[in-house]
């Protein structure tokens, strides 16, 4: 059964907006305008007809629809694998010679937020929940696992992720800890040649769909420790894994996964802390995830902005009432102030690599993280007020992914605790109370 209603159309983007094209952010550089305008030609020929073969199947129910997605979900990661952008660990850039971290943010903007193609003159959306799988995938499993790897775990586990597109997954949430590691119940037992896992996770990305997972938990000695999971193509022994049914990012399979005294061989546990294996990665997740908010904002202001030109309503349109102009306008110089925030610090971190290990970096990138978060879910909410009754309906709601910043607002529960916190001061002040270039961070050249 379609969902859609034949009087209700798809909303036709027929033009774009200067403000809302990356590529004509003077603070882009040469090298990664090129990387940008070669994606984006990827993702209209390569991926295009797959994102929207997905947004189909999202319209459709009382009919099996899971596998269908499974198979283009994993098929898009290969594509993405085998262009070099799945992973950027182990990536030679010759050709565009960009750091790792800006060639990831760049990828996640893009591949969120899509873009107007003057070749087939249409608009071609992104798809958060296809980045966030890439994001687990590529960064939160490649990442920690190419940190700690020896080299018969980096042959076995890393390679057939980063190097031929398999799916990863990173296991940290939990149902009582959340995202608060220091209260993870997960555990990792060695008994003999083994290690025994016991416990739970929850919101794990590709959790259902995912060749290899790296699990935290707490070992014997009661320290945190990974551990490296082939799941067998989801038939390891003692190993269940569950689909949970989000708002929004309905294409990222967000799973449950139950480790019910599983082993796997001794040879799959990471050496070091498992507090140091996880945060190695979290530096760059925020960026990334920043980089996906940014993307996705502007897919909505894009949206809002169609929206209020072309609609009618009590014989103006839409765009002539302040109450909808005002706040698209605002929201276009917030998606800018914090892009410029986003290139600064990519860049910054692509020269100093140290700085991952920096906690006011962390702090800062946490910072972006959440006002970007923030200023995708305004987005998102003032699209919704502006199409009316319509974004009652998933026909406008898969289309435009009208809920993907719920699920993503509070980044693992980092308001709760940054809220007041001081590595958001960059970002207290709203950038419309401000001249743009006195709100623009500025970056800390000594740091920890």
């Amino acid at each position: 059964m379609d969902t859609r209603l034949t009087e209700f159309q798809p909303i036709r983007i027929n033009k774009y907006v200067p403000e809302l094209d990356i590529l004509n952010n003077p603070l882009l550089e040469e090298n990664e305008k090129r990387f940008l305008e070669d994606f984006y030609e990827f993702l209209e020929n390569s991926l295009d007809a797959e994102l929207r073969k997905l947004e189909e199947l999202n319209y459709h129910i009382q009919e099996p629809i899971e596998e269908k997605k499974k198979e283009l979900v994993v098929g898009i990661m290969k594509k993405l694998s085998e262009k070099g952008y799945y992973s950027t660990v182990g990536t030679e850039d010759t050709e565009y010679e960009l750091g790792p971290i800006m060639r990831n943010a760049l990828i996640a903007y893009a591949l969120c937020g899509g873009r107007w193609s003057d070749y087939s003159e249409r608009y071609i959306a992104g798809n958060w929940s296809i980045e966030m799988g890439r994001l687990a995938g590529g960064t939160l499993y490649c990442n920690p696992v190419n940190y700690k790897a020896n080299n018969y775990q980096r042959e076995k586990f890393l390679s057939p992720v980063n190097r031929d597109g398999g799916i990863g997954a990173s296991a940290m949430t939990e149902f009582n800890a959340g995202s608060d590691i220091f209260n993870m119940e997960l555990r990792l037992m060695e008994e003999d040649d083994s290690v025994v896992i016991k416990g739970k996770k929850v919101f794990i990305t590709n959790g259902l769909i995912a060749d290899y997972i790296i699990v935290y938990g707490r070992l014997n000695n009661g320290q945190l420790g990974a551990v490296v999971v082939p799941t067998e193509g989801l038939s390891l022994n003692d190993f269940r894994a569950t689909r949970v049914y989000t708002y929004g990012m309905r294409d990222a399979f967000v799973s449950r996964l139950i480790f019910d005294r599983t082993k796997v061989p001794i040879e799959n546990l990471l050496e070091g802390n498992g507090i140091d294996i996880m945060f190695h990665q979290l530096t760059e997740e925020r960026l990334v995830i920043s980089a996906e908010a940014l993307g996705d904002a502007m897919k909505k202001i894009l949206y809002s902005h169609t929206w209020a030109s072309h609609r009618e309503q009590f014989g103006r349109r839409l765009h002539q009432y302040q109450v909808l102009r005002f706040p698209i306008s605002e929201n276009i110089r917030q998606l800018n102030l914090l892009i410029s925030a986003l290139f600064q610090y990519a860049r910054n971190l692509d020269q100093r690599p140290e700085l991952v290990s920096s906690k006011l970096m962390a702090a800062n990138t946490m910072g972006l993280k959440i006002q970007t978060t923030e200023l995708a879910f305004e987005s998102s909410e003032h699209c919704f007020r502006t199409m009316g009754g319509r974004g009652f309906i998933r026909q406008y709601s898969n289309q435009i992914g009208l809920l993907d910043p719920y699920c993503m607002i509070h980044g693992g529960g980092s308001n709760y605790v940054l809220e007041d916190s001081e590595s958001r001061r960059f970002f207290k002040t709203k950038p419309s109370k401000r001249h743009l270039k006195d709100e623009v961070p500025k970056i800390d050249l000594f740091f920890e």
